[in-house]
């Protein structure tokens, strides 16, 4: 059977896109380039955003749910803490958002995140995000590519520190602030409103229902590094399960209230809706 991913004898340049670098795992992507890129980029984010007395030297790290995140983001981790930084990593796979908001609610100078986001299962990759949570701006990116193309000597006054955290709870809580959860769950438990949603095997797993504290229809929740044989897009043509279960209900006769489902990318910073017809 035919490769679905491009095979190089060589690997691609790092080369950093609008969100962070991504590479093959195992041939652009690996723990030796990673362990490359990690020290520099934690460097260029506390050049960036730390303080001049340099006391500000906390950096978040995450994943989400591909093949070896947990191990890349440990060596990110390692890597980070090696150059001097203290860093805090997730002991669970996290959406990339709760990861923003650690890095604001940790007060951090950045964050890292071993993630390929929405691209098929061969792909890994790193997102760099700033102090504020959010993507950091070309010019960051592009400081970090010159710095690795022409690598300074670094000496490391101290080593820092590695704590693990989860970052599930906060990351809830504050999302819960933002909605009227108890209607949510009002009208979720009356069955006034029927919720499905297809987290593509990835990142999201069992969020939805943390937020709500209510239960909640989740499809393609279990692992899966390979997406079922997709990519986790909230795309229609990776979402039939989805559709196709919709539909059915739909088509099973009338019921009480409205049925809506919801669909998350692979690391969970995108977002689709499908209606109560199964209509993307």
């Amino acid at each position: 059977m035919a490769a679905s991913f491009p095979i190089r004898l060589t690997p691609a340049p790092i080369e950093f896109g609008t969100d962070g670098w991504r590479g093959i795992i195992a041939g652009d992507f690996t723990f030796e380039r990673l362990g490359q890129v990690a020290p520099v980029a934690a460097r260029v984010l506390a050049q960036t955003y730390g303080d001049q007395a340099q006391q500000k030297r906390l950096i978040i790290v995450g994943y989400d749910r591909r093949f070896l995140s947990a191990e890349f983001a440990e060596a990110t981790a390692i890597a980070v803490q090696q150059a001097g930084f203290d860093v805090l990593l997730s002991d669970t796979f996290v959406p990339t958002p709760a990861i923003s908001w650690a890095v604001k609610q940790h007060d951090a100078i950045g964050g890292l995140v071993i993630t390929a986001s929405h691209n098929p299962a061969a792909y890994s990759g790193l997102k760099v995000k700033g102090a504020f949570g959010g993507s950091v701006p070309p010019t960051v990116t592009q400081d970090i590519q010159a710095q690795l193309s022409n690598p300074v000597a670094v000496p490391v006054g101290r080593l820092g520190t590695l704590t693990r955290f989860n970052p599930w709870p906060e990351y809830c809580k504050i999302l819960r602030s933002k909605v009227d959860l108890k209607a949510i769950q009002d009208a979720i438990n009356s069955g006034r409103v029927t919720v499905y949603v297809d987290v593509m095997h990835g990142a999201t797993a069992t969020g939805l229902e943390q937020v709500l504290e209510c239960p909640v229809n989740e499809l393609r929740a279990a692992l899966d590094p390979m997406f079922g044989g997709g990519a986790p897009e909230p795309l229609p043509k990776y979402m039939k399960e989805l559709i196709q279960t919709i539909q059915e209900r739909a088509a099973s006769g009338p019921h009480n209230g409205v049925t809506v489902g919801f669909v998350f990318d692979g690391d969970g910073d995108r977002i689709a809706a499908v209606d109560g017809q199964g209509n993307f």
